[in-house]
């Protein structure tokens, strides 16, 4: 299943996928070092549900490390298809998870995916959200590739609710992160946009209405004192 799907590109499609291909090679060491490690543990609390998957879905898979924590659970024997846009990531990710018989890759658009309805267990997806043209699309792609009492879980930066811990969040999201990012990247302008998406994403409840629609049923939670959101869905 490892197969190219071509689309036909939005102006964002074509910047996000351009500015992930330019930060590849520092995609991993950055996360560790803005997140404080964190981005891992999140991970592993997002997976958790899906150790018994037999087909899983990596969405927007990037350098695949939703995949490897998932990979790593000693109760998963499924398979996983890793599904993404950037063939720079792809390249990283099959560099990161080697010659493993129970992984596939596929190019594709996570707002309009190649597969057949009903072929999943399980859809896992990090930190990609706010790289979207169109939530209710996604959803709805969910929804439809999903087998019966299937589910999905996706992580994603969040808006804390306490007004201090925001406050101190953002300060730190949009003012430090871009500063520490000149240390190990010259593509300045990623670690620009990709604090300030966060600025124009909606809050976890809109998030959550719009992915559920109305075919799925749906909650989130809120971890790292609501930094984070770990979005359910289930078909």
């Amino acid at each position: 299943m490892n197969k190219t799907i071509y689309l036909e590109d939005t102006p964002k499609k074509k910047f996000i996928r351009q500015m992930f291909d330019d930060i590849s090679q520092n995609y991993d060491l950055l996360n560790r070092v803005i997140s404080f490690g964190l981005d891992g543990f999140c991970r592993k609390k997002t997976i958790v549900p899906h150790e018994q998957d037999s087909v899983a879905l990596d969405i927007c898979s990037g350098s695949g490390d939703m995949s490897i924590e998932l990979l790593n659970r000693d109760n998963f024997n499924g398979i996983i298809i890793l599904g993404d846009f950037s063939f720079k990531m792809h390249r990283l990710a099959r560099q990161k998870l080697g010659g493993r018989k129970n992984v596939y890759y596929v190019c594709c658009d996570a707002e309009n995916l190649p597969f057949k309805d009903s072929s999943f267990d399980g859809i896992i997806n990090g930190y990609s959200l706010r790289n979207l043209d169109d939530l209710r699309a996604f959803g709805s792609e969910i929804h439809r590739i999903l087998k019966p009492g299937g589910h999905s879980s996706i992580v994603e930066v969040a808006h804390p609710p306490n007004k201090i811990i925001a406050w101190v969040f953002y300060l730190y999201f949009y003012k430090l992160i871009p500063i520490i990012s000149r240390l190990f990247t010259k593509k300045k302008y990623a670690y620009h946009y990709l604090p300030f998406s966060l600025s124009t994403f909606l809050k976890q409840a809109e998030v959550i209405k719009s992915l559920k629609g109305e075919r799925l049923e749906g909650h989130y939670e809120g971890i790292l004192l609501g930094a984070v959101a770990v979005y359910r869905l289930r078909k």
